[in-house]
């Protein structure tokens, strides 16, 4: 799967109470575990031990989990409970019904704890018959950033310099805007009086200037 060096392979399956019967985690979520999930298959495992790379203090390996689904309906909440339980990356890649999708979240130490993290945002492709990544770099942490520039359309600039938080953070900033215009445009189209249109279009012309801003810079 994803065409990985085959030394990165483990193909274990987890069992999917190790997440919901010890996380603390709501009991609609524990149903979602059940309902929705066929089986959990830890794939692959990158790391200098399994590729010749790099290590990083950053990142010490890299997960590919494989979720097989029950039913097209799927709660992102799952992820950020397996996420939260491991101290690791993790690269999900959903299926089903013969479809794929990839996923991969951004995910900093809180101070709860050396394995207690927060989920800053996750980045996913689109559903696919086949699921594709292309795996660059030369250690962990510029292989997980060009995962995360494949996933967020180059949102994620490898190229900058710039710490890859800041990078995140800015998509984040980035996806803000996206919806505030998203939800004046309804806004706009909904509203009967012409000179409330020309203003709410005036403020989406100023946030689409904000956002091109952004983007370029």
């Amino acid at each position: 799967m994803l065409n990985l060096p085959k030394e990165t392979e483990v193909n274990k399956m987890v069992a999917k109470n190790k997440f919901y019967e010890k996380a603390n985690i709501s009991q609609t979520l524990k149903e979602c575990f059940v309902n929705d999930i066929e089986k959990i298959t830890w794939a692959n495992k990158l790391a200098p031990s399994t590729l010749n790379i790099s290590g990083s203090d950053n990142i010490k390996e890299l997960e590919v989990f494989h979720i097989k689904l029950k039913t097209g309906k799927f709660n992102q909440k799952v992820l950020e409970a397996i996420d939260k339980a491991i101290p690791y990356y993790i690269l999900f890649v959903l299926e089903y019904n013969g479809k794929y999708q990839l996923w991969l979240g951004y995910k900093e130490k809180t101070a709860g704890g050396a394995n207690k993290a927060s989920i800053v945002r996750y980045f996913n492709s689109e559903w696919a018959k086949e699921p594709s990544i292309v795996l660059q770099g030369n250690k962990l942490d510029s292989i997980y950033e060009n995962f995360l520039s494949q996933l967020s359309d180059n949102l994620i600039d490898t190229a900058s310099e710039q710490d890859i938080k800041d990078k995140v953070n800015k998509t984040v900033e980035i996806q803000k805007l996206e919806n505030q215009i998203e939800k004046l445009t309804k806004k706009m189209l909904a509203e009967k009086q012409f000179n409330r249109q020309c203003d709410i279009r005036a403020q989406i012309k100023d946030l689409e200037a904000q956002l091109q801003e952004m983007k370029n810079g």
